[in-house]
Parts: structure tokens; C-alpha cells; sequence
């Protein structure tokens, strides 16, 4: 089984340390450390567990850039973090945003998060699978007009479940142990538009533009997360 170009692997390297890097920069200034180094824990440990069920016992997954450790990449566990902080962000300015009470945000928060990080991986995850990033043990229900580099086709619906659970209990177990969420203005939020942006270019060029539509959760959170005053 071949891996991916490793020139690939390299470009998807360096852009998800450079995001990480801005953002646990950012995450430090604004929370402190220690609130910072928390995230960063759950945002990386969590999915990470995740990823070496499906790539390992479930055998549902397998990522093909390296550096990877036990099956799964470097740059996918930065990409978790990135995307959860990310997702963090729009929909706290989101629900910041609406006409709600406090406590009303607070419960929302963690299924508003769930809901941005999962809308922007019905774009993300496609492409990837396109630009052979990773590939499929099975054919998926979603996506099934793309095909991966094992002659597999489309996205199982578990990841989807997988990116709701995911990204929600990150979100839960950080307000828990932290309490009320502040994040560092709009930087996590404004490092997940060149992973859309070139998700929506892939969407374009292959004239897949029901994607933007499935996805428009994401791009819709982020407008409504603009209209929150800068920090």
C-alpha cells in the first residue's frame, strides 16, 4: 500500500504546525498556560484515542502522510486541535452573537462547536480523500462519487458521529475543568479558512458545489461570529 507523495506530506506538515503554533500562541496570551496547555491536551488526546480506534482495532481508517505514530499522522492530530479550537471559536462569537442568555449559551456551546467542526469536515474530508490524504477499509454513503486511493468510494457516516462526539466532548470536559471560555479574538476561527478555502477551490474544480451546500453550517457560523465586536 503506497503512501502519499511525501512532498504532500510535508506541505500538510508544516501548515498544521504552523496553525497549531498560532494558535496555542494566541490560546496562551488570552487564557494564561494553563488554560492554553488544557485545550491543547484534549484537543489532541481526545481525538486522538479516536483515531487509533478507527485506524487500529476498527480498522475503518488508514492515513496515508507521515510522520505517523502507531498509524496515525502527526499533522492529523495537530489538524484535530486547529479544527477544534477553531470550531470553539465561530460558535462561541456565534451564540455571542444571538439574543440569548448567558446560561442558555453556555449549555449550547459544546453542541454549537460539534456542529461547526462536523459541517466543515462535509467539505474537508472529501477533498481529503480526493488529494489522497487518507483512504477508506469501505465505501461510504457519503460522498460516494469520490474515490480513494485504494479504489474505495465515499465517507462512512460513523466519522461524522465521530466529529459530533469528538468535538463535543472536548468542549465539555474544557468548560468543566476550566469554566467560562474566552477565547484569543478571531485567530483559531479566521486558521480554519485556508483549510475551507482550499476544500471549497477542490469543491469547485471538480464541480461538486452540492459540498458548499452541505457545508453551509460553517460559512453561515462564521459570518453570524463576525458580527460579534473584535476582542
Amino acid at each position: 500500500m503506497r503512501d502519499a507523495d511525501p512532498r504532500l506530506s510535508k506541505l500538510v506538515l508544516a501548515h498544521a504546525a504552523l496553525g497549531a503554533a498560532l494558535n496555542l500562541t494566541g490560546a496562551v496570551r488570552s487564557g494564561g498556560p494553563g488554560r492554553a496547555a488544557g485545550l491543547f491536551a484534549l484537543g489532541v488526546g481526545l481525538p486522538a484515542a479516536g483515531e487509533l480506534l478507527a485506524t487500529g482495532p476498527l480498522r475503518l481508517l488508514r492515513h496515508r502522510t507521515r510522520p505517523r505514530a502507531a498509524g496515525v499522522p502527526v499533522a492529523i492530530l495537530l489538524g484535530w486541535y486547529c479544527a477544534v479550537n477553531g470550531s470553539l471559536a465561530v460558535a462561541e462569537d456565534a451564540l455571542d452573537a444571538l439574543p440569548l442568555d448567558e446560561d442558555v449559551r453556555e449549555r449550547l456551546l459544546p453542541l454549537g462547536a460539534a456542529l461547526v467542526g462536523t459541517s466543515l469536515d462535509l467539505i474537508l474530508d472529501p477533498a481529503g480523500l480526493d488529494a489522497g490524504l487518507w483512504e477508506w477499509s469501505g465505501d461510504g454513503a457519503y460522498a460516494s462519487g469520490v474515490t480513494g486511493a485504494n479504489g474505495r468510494s465515499g465517507v462512512p457516516l460513523v466519522n461524522y458521529a465521530g466529529w459530533l462526539l469528538l468535538v463535543a466532548g472536548v468542549a465539555s470536559v474544557y468548560g468543566r475543568l476550566f469554566g467560562e471560555r474566552r477565547t484569543s479574538g478571531r485567530l483559531p476561527a479566521l486558521l480554519l479558512l485556508p483549510y475551507y478555502l482550499a476544500a471549497v477551490a477542490w469543491a469547485a474544480k471538480r464541480r461538486g458545489h452540492r459540498y458548499l451546500i452541505y457545508s453551509a453550517l460553517f460559512p453561515v457560523a462564521f459570518a453570524l461570529s463576525l458580527k460579534k465586536p473584535g476582542r
